[in-house]
């Protein structure tokens, strides 16, 4: 009986650990760490909960035309510390976003700093316009 325990708590520890590394995924997939760019817009939809806070914008392109973007940020319980809550960004707030861009031309950015409409920063400070764009 004891040897069917340790080989029970064995097997389910490899079973947890293999989903987990297969549940996360790799910043390097799905973002461009090379390039920097900016966006504004309004925010549409909010999922604050886990694994990642996302906020939807939707934004107008150079075409003149609506595109959504998601935009994503830390851990829920991170961005609590950090001073973040489920109201500190609302449905209908016009905003600026810098982080990396989706790679493949998606429409995802990993937010660096969110400027809010009273002009604070949210995570690093936010750049001048002129240090917008790629590396």
């Amino acid at each position: 009986m004891h040897i069917y325990v340790k080989k029970l708590i064995i097997t389910s520890l490899i079973f947890l650990a293999f989903n987990s590394v297969n549940a996360h995924h790799s910043f390097a997939v799905e973002f461009t760490a090379e390039k920097t760019i900016a966006i504004n817009g309004v925010i549409t939809e909010i999922w604050f909960r886990n694994p990642h806070v996302r906020y939807y914008i939707d934004i107008i392109n150079e075409d003149n035309k609506v595109e959504s973007w998601d935009i994503r940020t830390s851990s829920p319980s991170l961005l609590v510390r950090k001073g973040w809550t489920k109201k500190t960004i609302q449905v209908g707030d016009r905003v600026s976003v810098f982080g990396h861009p989706g790679r493949d031309n998606r429409k995802l950015l990993s937010v660096i700093s969110i400027k809010l409409p009273d002009g604070s920063s949210l995570g690093k400070k936010y750049p001048e316009l002129n240090e917008l764009g790629e590396k």
